[in-house]
Protein backbone atom coordinates (compact mmCIF):
# COMPACT_ATOMS: atom_id res chain seq x y z
CA UNK A 1 0.00 0.00 0.00
CA UNK A 2 2.88 2.42 0.89
CA UNK A 3 4.62 1.91 -2.62
CA UNK A 4 1.59 2.47 -4.26
CA UNK A 5 0.99 6.05 -2.59
CA UNK A 6 4.73 6.84 -2.62
CA UNK A 7 4.12 6.27 -5.95
CA UNK A 8 1.15 9.12 -6.64
CA UNK A 9 3.11 10.84 -4.90
CA UNK A 10 6.12 11.13 -7.29
CA UNK A 11 4.13 11.20 -10.06
CA UNK A 12 2.26 14.41 -8.59
CA UNK A 13 5.78 15.74 -7.38
CA UNK A 14 6.91 15.68 -10.58
CA UNK A 15 4.26 17.19 -12.26
CA UNK A 16 4.36 20.46 -9.77
CA UNK A 17 8.21 20.64 -11.19
CA UNK A 18 7.63 20.62 -14.74
CA UNK A 19 5.27 23.74 -14.54
CA UNK A 20 8.92 24.94 -14.54
CA UNK A 21 8.74 24.81 -18.54
CA UNK A 22 5.62 26.22 -18.36
CA UNK A 23 6.75 29.33 -16.90
CA UNK A 24 7.62 31.07 -20.56
CA UNK A 25 6.84 33.64 -22.60
CA UNK A 26 2.82 32.08 -23.01
CA UNK A 27 2.76 32.37 -19.19
CA UNK A 28 3.85 35.95 -19.19
CA UNK A 29 1.61 36.47 -22.24
CA UNK A 30 -1.49 34.73 -20.71
CA UNK A 31 -0.67 37.08 -17.10
CA UNK A 32 -0.31 40.50 -19.61
CA UNK A 33 -4.34 39.03 -21.30
CA UNK A 34 -5.46 38.97 -17.61
CA UNK A 35 -4.14 41.97 -16.46
CA UNK A 36 -5.25 44.59 -19.51
CA UNK A 37 -9.33 43.02 -19.44
CA UNK A 38 -11.72 45.27 -19.66
CA UNK A 39 -14.44 42.44 -17.94
CA UNK A 40 -14.15 39.65 -16.11
CA UNK A 41 -12.18 36.50 -15.31
CA UNK A 42 -14.35 33.45 -15.72
CA UNK A 43 -12.74 30.19 -15.94
CA UNK A 44 -14.45 26.58 -16.68
CA UNK A 45 -13.61 22.90 -16.57
CA UNK A 46 -16.02 19.47 -16.94
CA UNK A 47 -15.07 17.28 -13.53
CA UNK A 48 -12.05 17.29 -11.87
CA UNK A 49 -11.19 20.23 -13.74
CA UNK A 50 -14.30 21.65 -12.64
CA UNK A 51 -13.53 21.60 -9.11
CA UNK A 52 -10.08 22.84 -10.23
CA UNK A 53 -11.52 25.76 -11.48
CA UNK A 54 -13.52 26.46 -8.54
CA UNK A 55 -10.92 26.55 -6.34
CA UNK A 56 -9.30 28.98 -9.11
CA UNK A 57 -11.93 31.28 -9.20
CA UNK A 58 -11.84 31.46 -5.16
CA UNK A 59 -8.33 32.14 -5.29
CA UNK A 60 -8.07 34.98 -7.48
CA UNK A 61 -11.39 36.82 -6.06
CA UNK A 62 -9.57 36.65 -2.54
CA UNK A 63 -6.70 38.44 -4.20
CA UNK A 64 -8.60 41.06 -5.30
CA UNK A 65 -9.58 39.99 -8.85
CA UNK A 66 -13.01 39.12 -9.10
CA UNK A 67 -13.56 35.79 -10.79
CA UNK A 68 -16.20 33.17 -11.10
CA UNK A 69 -16.52 29.60 -12.00
CA UNK A 70 -18.75 28.69 -15.36
CA UNK A 71 -20.39 25.47 -15.38
CA UNK A 72 -19.70 24.92 -19.29
CA UNK A 73 -22.74 22.34 -19.60
CA UNK A 74 -24.77 25.07 -17.97
CA UNK A 75 -23.08 27.70 -20.21
CA UNK A 76 -24.55 25.99 -23.06
CA UNK A 77 -28.03 26.14 -21.66
CA UNK A 78 -28.72 29.91 -21.08
CA UNK A 79 -25.38 30.76 -19.02
CA UNK A 80 -23.16 31.85 -21.42
CA UNK A 81 -25.25 35.23 -21.35
CA UNK A 82 -23.12 35.59 -18.24
CA UNK A 83 -19.97 36.18 -20.50
CA UNK A 84 -19.90 39.27 -22.45
CA UNK A 85 -16.93 41.02 -24.72
CA UNK A 86 -13.59 42.41 -22.83
CA UNK A 87 -13.88 39.02 -20.28
CA UNK A 88 -11.06 36.42 -20.07
CA UNK A 89 -12.10 32.76 -20.41
CA UNK A 90 -9.78 30.02 -18.56
CA UNK A 91 -11.04 26.73 -19.98
CA UNK A 92 -9.26 23.56 -18.14
CA UNK A 93 -8.77 20.35 -19.41
CA UNK A 94 -5.54 18.24 -19.57
CA UNK A 95 -7.00 16.47 -22.84
CA UNK A 96 -7.89 19.31 -24.27
CA UNK A 97 -10.98 17.78 -25.83
CA UNK A 98 -13.65 18.32 -23.51
CA UNK A 99 -16.73 18.16 -25.74
CA UNK A 100 -18.49 20.85 -23.13
CA UNK A 101 -15.82 23.09 -22.74
CA UNK A 102 -14.99 23.16 -27.10
CA UNK A 103 -18.42 24.10 -28.01
CA UNK A 104 -18.40 26.57 -24.99
CA UNK A 105 -15.24 28.12 -26.30
CA UNK A 106 -15.99 27.87 -30.01
CA UNK A 107 -19.50 29.48 -29.04
CA UNK A 108 -18.24 32.28 -27.26
CA UNK A 109 -15.66 32.89 -29.87
CA UNK A 110 -18.21 33.25 -32.16
CA UNK A 111 -20.45 35.70 -30.34
CA UNK A 112 -18.01 37.79 -27.85
CA UNK A 113 -14.80 39.46 -28.22
CA UNK A 114 -13.11 37.41 -25.60
CA UNK A 115 -9.52 36.53 -24.70
CA UNK A 116 -9.24 32.75 -23.97
CA UNK A 117 -6.39 30.85 -22.50
CA UNK A 118 -6.26 26.99 -21.69
CA UNK A 119 -4.73 25.29 -19.29
CA UNK A 120 -4.04 21.61 -20.89
CA UNK A 121 -1.72 18.97 -21.31
CA UNK A 122 -1.49 19.27 -24.97
CA UNK A 123 -0.12 21.24 -27.33
CA UNK A 124 -2.18 19.80 -30.10
CA UNK A 125 -5.93 19.72 -29.19
CA UNK A 126 -8.97 21.69 -30.01
CA UNK A 127 -9.26 23.70 -26.65
CA UNK A 128 -5.45 25.23 -27.80
CA UNK A 129 -6.42 25.52 -31.50
CA UNK A 130 -9.23 27.80 -29.77
CA UNK A 131 -7.03 29.58 -27.02
CA UNK A 132 -5.19 32.96 -26.93
CA UNK A 133 -2.41 31.24 -25.03
CA UNK A 134 -2.11 27.71 -24.48
CA UNK A 135 -0.65 26.72 -20.38
CA UNK A 136 1.02 23.11 -20.91
CA UNK A 137 0.89 21.02 -17.95
CA UNK A 138 3.36 17.80 -18.44
CA UNK A 139 2.85 14.94 -17.17
CA UNK A 140 4.29 11.46 -17.50
CA UNK A 141 2.00 9.19 -15.23
CA UNK A 142 -1.13 10.20 -13.27
CA UNK A 143 -0.28 7.93 -10.08
CA UNK A 144 -3.48 7.21 -9.74
CA UNK A 145 -4.82 2.82 -9.88
CA UNK A 146 -4.34 1.77 -13.70
CA UNK A 147 -3.36 5.54 -14.30
CA UNK A 148 -7.24 6.19 -15.04
CA UNK A 149 -8.50 8.87 -12.38
CA UNK A 150 -6.87 12.39 -12.65
CA UNK A 151 -4.14 13.12 -10.17
CA UNK A 152 -1.07 14.63 -10.91
CA UNK A 153 -2.69 16.55 -14.04
CA UNK A 154 -5.38 18.61 -11.84
CA UNK A 155 -1.96 18.87 -9.31
CA UNK A 156 -0.55 20.59 -11.92
CA UNK A 157 -3.73 22.74 -12.98
CA UNK A 158 -4.35 23.77 -9.91
CA UNK A 159 -0.71 24.93 -9.00
CA UNK A 160 -0.77 26.44 -12.56
CA UNK A 161 -3.80 28.08 -11.41
CA UNK A 162 -2.12 29.73 -8.06
CA UNK A 163 0.88 30.62 -10.34
CA UNK A 164 -1.14 32.97 -11.83
CA UNK A 165 -3.25 34.14 -9.43
CA UNK A 166 0.83 34.99 -7.63
CA UNK A 167 2.02 36.55 -10.82
CA UNK A 168 -1.10 38.97 -11.31
CA UNK A 169 -0.91 40.21 -7.31
CA UNK A 170 1.25 43.03 -6.55
CA UNK A 171 2.52 43.14 -2.88
CA UNK A 172 2.71 46.80 -3.99
CA UNK A 173 -0.30 47.42 -4.58
CA UNK A 174 -2.23 44.58 -2.65
CA UNK A 175 -2.31 45.23 0.98
CA UNK A 176 -2.98 42.85 4.34
CA UNK A 177 -5.61 45.46 5.36
CA UNK A 178 -7.51 44.40 1.74
CA UNK A 179 -6.83 40.83 2.10
CA UNK A 180 -8.64 40.86 5.62
CA UNK A 181 -11.81 42.87 4.07
CA UNK A 182 -12.39 40.16 1.67
CA UNK A 183 -11.81 37.30 4.51
CA UNK A 184 -13.68 38.80 7.51
CA UNK A 185 -15.01 35.39 9.26
CA UNK A 186 -13.46 32.37 10.81
CA UNK A 187 -10.04 32.04 12.12
CA UNK A 188 -8.34 33.87 8.69
CA UNK A 189 -10.71 36.62 9.72
CA UNK A 190 -9.61 36.81 13.57
CA UNK A 191 -5.81 36.80 12.51
CA UNK A 192 -6.33 40.05 10.15
CA UNK A 193 -8.68 42.44 12.24
CA UNK A 194 -6.78 44.42 14.48
CA UNK A 195 -8.38 44.83 18.20
CA UNK A 196 -9.07 48.71 17.17
CA UNK A 197 -11.29 48.17 14.58
CA UNK A 198 -13.93 46.18 16.88
CA UNK A 199 -13.52 47.37 20.06
CA UNK A 200 -16.19 49.62 22.17
CA UNK A 201 -15.00 53.31 22.49
CA UNK A 202 -15.59 56.73 22.74
CA UNK A 203 -18.62 57.51 24.94
CA UNK A 204 -19.62 53.88 24.79
CA UNK A 205 -16.39 52.97 26.70
CA UNK A 206 -16.77 52.32 30.51
CA UNK A 207 -14.38 54.14 32.69
CA UNK A 208 -13.87 56.29 35.80
CA UNK A 209 -11.12 57.96 37.56
CA UNK A 210 -9.03 55.99 40.26
CA UNK A 211 -10.53 58.95 42.82
CA UNK A 212 -14.48 58.31 42.44
CA UNK A 213 -16.37 56.38 44.70
CA UNK A 214 -17.28 52.67 44.53
CA UNK A 215 -20.79 54.26 43.56
CA UNK A 216 -19.73 55.85 40.64
CA UNK A 217 -18.28 53.19 39.18
CA UNK A 218 -20.92 51.06 39.57
CA UNK A 219 -23.51 53.10 38.15
CA UNK A 220 -20.96 53.51 35.37
CA UNK A 221 -21.02 49.92 34.66
CA UNK A 222 -25.28 49.79 34.53
CA UNK A 223 -25.14 52.46 32.52
CA UNK A 224 -22.48 50.94 29.63
CA UNK A 225 -23.87 47.66 30.04
CA UNK A 226 -20.85 45.54 29.57
CA UNK A 227 -20.32 43.91 33.11
CA UNK A 228 -17.22 45.90 33.61
CA UNK A 229 -15.69 49.37 34.25
CA UNK A 230 -11.59 50.39 33.56
CA UNK A 231 -10.14 52.70 36.60
CA UNK A 232 -7.94 55.12 35.54
CA UNK A 233 -5.56 57.38 36.81
CA UNK A 234 -5.16 61.58 35.99
CA UNK A 235 -3.16 61.15 32.74
CA UNK A 236 -6.10 58.30 31.63
CA UNK A 237 -3.45 54.88 32.09
CA UNK A 238 -5.21 52.18 32.68
CA UNK A 239 -4.48 51.22 36.50
CA UNK A 240 -7.34 48.80 37.92
CA UNK A 241 -10.52 47.10 36.63
CA UNK A 242 -13.94 46.54 38.76
CA UNK A 243 -16.63 43.54 37.31
CA UNK A 244 -19.36 42.19 38.33
CA UNK A 245 -17.94 39.44 40.09
CA UNK A 246 -15.68 42.08 42.05
CA UNK A 247 -19.12 43.70 43.36
CA UNK A 248 -20.84 40.98 44.54
CA UNK A 249 -17.75 40.08 46.35
CA UNK A 250 -17.34 44.05 47.54
CA UNK A 251 -21.36 43.58 48.70
CA UNK A 252 -20.74 40.54 50.55
CA UNK A 253 -17.22 42.24 52.14
CA UNK A 254 -18.42 45.98 53.17
CA UNK A 255 -21.65 47.41 54.87
CA UNK A 256 -21.84 50.64 53.06
CA UNK A 257 -19.72 50.04 50.11
CA UNK A 258 -20.48 53.02 48.07
CA UNK A 259 -18.42 55.58 49.76
CA UNK A 260 -15.24 53.27 49.29
CA UNK A 261 -13.25 55.13 46.24
CA UNK A 262 -13.02 53.01 43.14
CA UNK A 263 -8.90 52.51 44.20
CA UNK A 264 -9.75 50.91 47.27
CA UNK A 265 -11.84 47.98 45.52
CA UNK A 266 -10.37 47.74 42.07
CA UNK A 267 -8.33 44.80 40.63
CA UNK A 268 -5.53 46.05 40.34
CA UNK A 269 -2.81 45.43 37.07
CA UNK A 270 -5.75 44.20 34.90
CA UNK A 271 -5.43 41.76 31.63
CA UNK A 272 -5.25 44.15 28.55
CA UNK A 273 -4.54 44.02 24.60
CA UNK A 274 -2.69 46.40 22.62
CA UNK A 275 -5.21 48.22 19.95
CA UNK A 276 -2.85 46.65 17.39
CA UNK A 277 -2.51 43.31 18.54
CA UNK A 278 -5.25 41.27 16.23
CA UNK A 279 -8.45 39.44 17.28
CA UNK A 280 -7.03 36.00 17.31
CA UNK A 281 -4.18 37.60 20.04
CA UNK A 282 -7.18 38.95 22.31
CA UNK A 283 -9.28 35.29 22.12
CA UNK A 284 -5.70 33.57 23.11
CA UNK A 285 -5.39 35.73 26.24
CA UNK A 286 -9.20 35.37 27.35
CA UNK A 287 -8.93 32.07 27.20
CA UNK A 288 -5.56 32.39 28.77
CA UNK A 289 -7.11 34.07 31.76
CA UNK A 290 -10.61 32.85 31.75
CA UNK A 291 -11.71 36.46 30.93
CA UNK A 292 -14.38 37.87 28.29
CA UNK A 293 -13.55 40.80 28.46
CA UNK A 294 -10.42 42.51 27.91
CA UNK A 295 -9.65 46.82 28.01
CA UNK A 296 -7.52 47.97 24.99
CA UNK A 297 -4.49 50.42 25.37
CA UNK A 298 -1.81 51.91 23.46
CA UNK A 299 2.03 51.65 23.88
CA UNK A 300 1.83 53.77 27.02
CA UNK A 301 -0.88 51.53 28.83
CA UNK A 302 -3.37 54.90 27.90
CA UNK A 303 -7.08 53.48 27.77
CA UNK A 304 -8.43 53.76 24.36
CA UNK A 305 -11.28 50.83 24.54
CA UNK A 306 -12.56 47.61 25.48
CA UNK A 307 -13.58 44.81 23.69
CA UNK A 308 -16.08 41.71 24.80
CA UNK A 309 -15.33 38.08 23.26
CA UNK A 310 -19.36 38.46 21.58
CA UNK A 311 -17.12 41.02 19.44
CA UNK A 312 -14.60 38.46 18.71
CA UNK A 313 -17.42 35.55 17.53
CA UNK A 314 -19.42 37.68 15.42
CA UNK A 315 -15.92 38.64 13.78
CA UNK A 316 -15.35 34.70 13.51
CA UNK A 317 -18.67 34.48 11.82
CA UNK A 318 -18.12 37.36 9.63
CA UNK A 319 -20.75 39.18 10.85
Amino acid sequence: MLSRVRFTLAAEEKAVRALTKALDSSFVEAVELLTSRRGKIIITGVGKSGFVGMKMAASFTSLGHPAFFLNPLDALHGDAGMVSSGDVVISISFSGESIEAVKLIAHLRKTSKIAHITITGRSISRLASLSDVALLTYITEEGSPLGLAPMASTTAALVMGDLLASALTSPESFKKGQFAKFHPGGTLGLSLRAVKEVMTSGEQLPSVREGVSFGQALEEITNKKLGIVGVVNQRSILVGTVTDGDIRRILLKYDEPKSLSARSVMTKNPKFVYAEATLKEALAVMEEFRVTSLFVVDSKKKLLGVVHIHDIVENSLGL
